[in-house]
């Protein structure tokens, strides 16, 4: 933290490329998005400004299962392990995360269960019954609830927790091509959300054999990274193929009058997807916010000079009732704090625009409009402030996407050598794209070179990219069949 010239008052002033974690960690507690003093590690609260920002980005993609015909249901948070024994993969993939329940009051339970670390075996279970023909197909539920994981390293808030608030799908089919349709169905409406609302851009990646989706065939990923160089995965998206399907039994009638497994798909999006936002668009002042996940799109300042602080605050609650009437959602700040103080608070909080009204501005029957993404003011006659806004956030959004997709681009590097690797690696971030042998499980011998010589790995590839005949692995030095994208991740 800077002290202003004002000793009373303290700035938020970090150094977000330089001290990111730093940054990130103490602008969530300061900008009011996570409450840490709950004393469970991994569990911190998540504050009604944080949540409101969250549960906008939750209501936008439930809007889009519903155009999909992505139905919305419930599960229970308790799943019976002899669910999640019924997938063998899967329960190797997932068991040194999961919380056991194995005590009701003062009584041990015949049987334990888990807290949910994911839904595959819960919703599979009940896949079997509700499926019995094609005419049940395909069946597609998604539900909007938190997942529990016992995470062993470092926990950070919205990135590594132990509580996870997240969304995921789980959809059945009666073909390949079908499921395969639906996750490009679903990816289409993470990058609308992603893209359009948020502002966040990354690299959709097929993650290595060795890297996958415990029971899945494959897993595609969006990773994002962040300032301090470091991937985040902030999309998981999976094909399982009849993987499943045989593990609980889930079978159709074709309309051949022949019974066949069901293909099937899982994807899902947790708060990471906030943590990239936030990352992404923040400065050292603390936090910008996108107009869609903002809970107040305007801050409404009075300027309270001597004498004249009624006719300010009175104009300040005119205009909070008129951008409400406007569905615009604004704040009105009536404190007594000096508008230096407000100011700088605001900025921190992210406020897309913050509406000033001094004496003169009333006088002149105006305002004063400053965006939080340049600090522009702009002198607007009353008459026409609710067009300016409405124009401004759209100019804030999409000068907050641009910036950030010139930004995720310039963090991908082809290199020729390990050195050019290392050298990306630890002095800018992002991928190291370099060409490689293998994504089997033979490949895992390369990562192994990899880690040892970046500390990084191998986050997987492109598969819509193709690489020209006669190129070598840099890694090994046989015959490359990919590029590969390397990158330290979270």
């Amino acid at each position: 933290m800077m002290p202003s010239k004002d000793a009373k008052k303290e700035t938020f002033y970090i150094d977000k490329d330089k001290q990111f974690n730093r940054w990130y960690e103490r602008v969530l507690i300061e900008a009011d998005i996570m409450d840490k003093r709950y004393p469970i590690k991994g569990m911190p609260i998540f504050s009604a400004y944080g949540y409101h920002m969250h549960n906008a980005m939750m209501k936008i993609l439930e809007k889009e299962w519903d155009k999909l015909g992505i139905d919305k249901v419930q599960f229970p948070i308790l799943i019976p392990e002899l669910y999640l024994k019924r997938e063998a993969q899967h329960l190797a993939g997932f068991s040194p995360e999961v919380f056991w329940v194995t005590e009701g009051g003062s009584k041990s339970l015949e049987a334990k269960s888990a807290l949910r670390p994911t839904s595959e075996t819960a919703i599979y279970s009940m896949f079997s019954l509700w499926v019995r023909s094609f005419r049940d197909l395909p069946l597609k539920v998604h539900q909007t609830c938190c997942v529990y994981r016992y995470e062993t390293k470092d926990t950070l808030p919205l990135i590594r927790a132990r509580e996870i608030y997240w969304n995921e799908g789980h959809t059945c089919h009666a073909t390949r091509e079908d499921a395969l349709q639906m996750l490009e169905n679903a990816w289409a409406s993470y990058l609308y959300l992603l893209n359009e609302h948020l502002g966040v851009y990354g690299k959709r990646l097929r993650r290595p054999e060795w890297d996958k989706f415990a029971g899945a065939e494959h897993t595609d990923v969006l990773d994002c990274v962040l300032p301090s160089g470091k991937v985040l995965q902030s999309v998981g998206a999976h094909y399982l193929g009849q993987i499943f399907a045989k593990s609980f039994d889930i079978h159709f009638l074709t309309d051949k009058n022949t019974n066949e497994h069901a293909y099937m798909t899982c994807f899902g999006v947790s708060t990471r997807m906030l943590a990239s936002c936030l990352a992404t668009h923040g400065d050292n002042k603390g936090l910008i916010l996108p107009s869609s996940i903002a809970k107040y799109q305007v801050v409404i300042v009075p300027l309270l000079y001597k004498g004249k602080e009624e006719m300010c605050v009175e104009a300040g609650k005119k205009w909070k009732s008129t951008l409400t009437a406007a569905n615009i959602p604004c704040y009105l700040d009536d404190s007594e704090k000096n508008p230096g103080e407000k100011y700088y608070y605001w900025e921190m909080k992210g406020v897309p625009i913050r509406m000033e009204v001094g004496p003169r501005d009333v006088e002149n029957d105006q305002v004063c409009l400053v965006r939080r993404d340049t600090s522009e003011k702009h002198f607007e006659p009353s008459e026409t402030v609710i067009a300016k806004i409405r124009s401004l956030l759209s100019n804030i959004d999409n000068n907050l996407r641009q910036k950030a997709k010139t930004k995720a681009d310039s963090y991908v590097v082809t290199c020729k050598t390990l050195e050019e690797v290392i050298k990306v690696i630890e002095t800018r971030g992002g991928f190291a794209r370099i060409p490689y042998f293998s994504f089997d499980l033979d490949g895992k011998e390369g990562e192994k070179i990899i880690q040892e010589k970046t500390n990084a790995e191998i986050r997987g590839y492109d598969p819509t990219e193709t690489i020209e005949p006669g190129m070598t692995c840099l890694v090994t030095g046989k015959p490359a069949k990919h590029w590969a994208y390397v990158a330290k991740s979270y």
